[in-house]
């Protein structure tokens, strides 16, 4: 079983840590929100991941096999969606504490929803399924212990970039650099859909 974990470890640490639309938002809502409060959104991407490894277990790549245009709208609506969240981090991601009380982070079900329009997510979920389990007898098991680490390796991944939003926030209510970060913070969350054109 060790043979089948540790390269579905490596894969899931590779993928969950490195830059892509998840950890773009979850960086530009620490930064703009703190942890606390962002937190709902980051439970709900990590639900969003596991839904889609449930249904790439149930035969999702398939899907996408048997119909490239349902794919292929996918990436458009993920990339207009990230665009349109890098705008919204650009030009409105800066503002005093008293608006940053009223206004709201991306709430659990929008993390949900996020994973159903990004493709990193559902590359990450159908080579999990139909590389790493073992087959035969062991399947359910392998599967199970790779839905573990599915979910145990993201959390502390994107609460790594969470976290490092968390700290960008002091310069976020500065008027002087409150406006230079959120620039870099929806600049990162744009240059992250290339991983959906891709």
């Amino acid at each position: 079983m060790k043979a089948i974990l540790l390269p579905a470890i490596l894969f899931i640490f590779t993928m969950s840590i490195t830059p892509g639309p998840n950890n773009m938002v979850l960086t530009a809502s620490g930064a703009r929100f703190g942890y606390a409060r962002t937190l709902p959104l980051l439970l709900g991407i990590l639900a969003g991941m596991q839904s889609l490894l449930l249904l790439s277990a149930l035969g999702l790549g398939v899907l996408f096999d048997e119909f490239p245009l349902f794919h292929d709208g996918l990436k458009f609506a993920g990339t207009a969606y990230i665009l349109y969240l890098a705008a919204r981090i650009a030009f409105f991601s800066h503002s005093s504490g008293e608006e940053k009380k009223v206004e709201k982070p991306l709430s659990l079900l929008q993390g949900i929803l996020l994973q159903y329009i990004n493709p990193k997510a559902y590359i990450m979920a159908v080579t999990v399924v139909s590389v790493y389990p073992r087959k035969g007898e062991m399947y359910r098991s392998s599967l199970f212990l790779i839905a573990l680490a599915f979910a145990v390796i993201p959390f502390f991944s994107i609460s790594l970039w969470t976290g490092f939003g968390s700290l960008l926030s002091r310069w976020m209510v500065n008027e002087r650099t409150g406006k230079p970060v959120g620039y870099v913070l929806g600049g990162l969350t744009a240059a992250s859909a290339v991983f959906i054109i891709l």
